[in-house]
């Protein structure tokens, strides 16, 4: 209708005005009073005798007669083509037509497949489908910006999916953990009085020793287990401060690695402070070092070195093992709680590291050296980077 409409009008107003100035032009009428006034002159100057202007106005003649005979035709032509030209206009109109049809059945498609497509990603969406990679569509396409963004939302909603299922787990991880550390405890205090009072009471005897010591480990074993399921979803308690953590990773090193692990500390002197909790992070460092110089046992020998820097505003810790690294397949579970390849491991430490990082605003990361072993990393903003209503929380 936006072009048809004007087209057509604008077709009928130049028929009629050219048929207008051909009924207006009257040429044929022209030449026909030019011929009268001309035939009189003509005449007179054949009845003057003189030769020379009887030869002009015989040429004259002949000249106004091949002019009218030419009007005529002129005039008999555009008498018929008036009839005519209402029928081209409706022609070309037509035309212009058929052609905006064409146009629009072009421009409605190029405008609904885009649509249409992006009305089929929101149902992939829905579905948790993963979008097509290549859409086959050009980037100067007007869509093109519209469909970034929908492939970014996409991303961002499978993100925020991914996240709150992690957030989800872990509450649900938290409150399993808190329930069974109340079990745990109970039980626990009356056992270890009756220990102790077994302890004094007991005969010198080896038989009753050797039980007495068994389960003196594994109730202590077991007071450790529900201490360490009572810490998870908790932060210590009190205002957040500096922590220097090139100095607490010196200290960790020394006391938390087995005499016969090698380890090195890399740390330039001048390194930022991070804004926590120092025993929450202590214990959160503690466990990666742990578990770093027990793979390194596990493995015969070998040497554990930490490497801190500061990058991008954030203070980065790597700690490097020489064990046999991580099974591809463990990789994207060894933060969970519930996984551990340990034969009497609680699969809660690296869940606590990560607990405790994320809650100083931080992130962790493990993968495997291409020199052989394992990295576990973790990233923490330097210093006032952390809101402190973050940590308090």
């Amino acid at each position: 209708m936006f072009s048809v409409l004007p087209s057509l009008l604008l077709v009928g107003l130049g028929a009629y005005a050219v048929s207008r100035a051909v009924q207006l032009s009257d040429a044929d009428g022209a030449w026909e009073r030019a011929g009268a006034s001309g035939g009189e002159l003509i005449r007179r100057a054949e009845r003057s005798g003189d030769p020379a202007l009887a030869r002009a106005a015989a040429r004259h003649r002949r000249e106004l007669e091949a002019s009218i005979t030419n009007a005529r035709r002129w005039d008999y032509l555009l008498s018929r083509s008036v009839a005519l030209i209402p029928l081209a206009g409706l022609l070309v109109g037509g035309v212009l037509a058929v052609l905006a049809l064409r146009a629009s059945r072009g421009m409605g498609r190029r405008l609904s497949h885009p649509v249409e497509e992006l009305a089929g990603w929101a149902r992939m969406v829905g579905r948790r489908e993963a979008l097509p990679e290549n859409d086959g569509v050009a980037a100067a396409d007007e869509f093109a910006v519209l469909r970034r963004a929908f492939r970014r939302m996409a991303a961002e909603l499978e993100a925020s999916r991914e996240a709150e299922l992690e957030a989800e787990r872990a509450r649900t991880w938290v409150g399993m953990a808190r329930r069974v550390a109340h079990e745990l405890k109970n039980p626990l205090t009356p056992m270890r009085f009756a220990l102790h009072t077994l302890q004094r009471t007991t005969p010198e005897r080896p038989d009753a020793r050797e039980a007495l010591e068994v389960l003196e480990a594994e109730s202590a074993r077991l007071e450790e287990l529900a201490r360490t399921f009572a810490q998870m979803g908790r932060m210590p308690e009190g205002p957040p401060s500096e922590v220097d953590v090139r100095e607490m990773l010196d200290y960790l090193l020394r006391t938390h690695l087995p005499p016969q692990v090698r380890h090195d500390l890399r740390a330039p002197n001048a390194l930022p402070a991070v804004l926590g909790h120092h025993d929450a992070l202590s214990r959160a460092f503690a466990n990666l070092l742990l578990n770093a110089g027990e793979v390194v046992t596990q493995a015969g020998g070998g040497s554990v070195t930490v490497d801190v820097r500061e990058a991008d505003g954030n203070l980065e810790v790597r700690v490097m093992d020489d064990g046999p690294g991580i099974a591809p397949e463990h990789v994207a579970r060894v933060w969970e709680p519930d996984f551990t390849t340990k034969t009497r491991g609680t699969g809660l430490g690296l869940a606590l590291v990560r607990q405790t990082v994320q809650a100083h605003g931080g992130r962790v990361w493990a993968r495997n050296r291409l020199e052989g072993g394992a990295e576990f990393g973790v990233a923490l903003p330097a210093s006032a980077a952390v809101p402190e209503e973050a940590l308090s929380a």
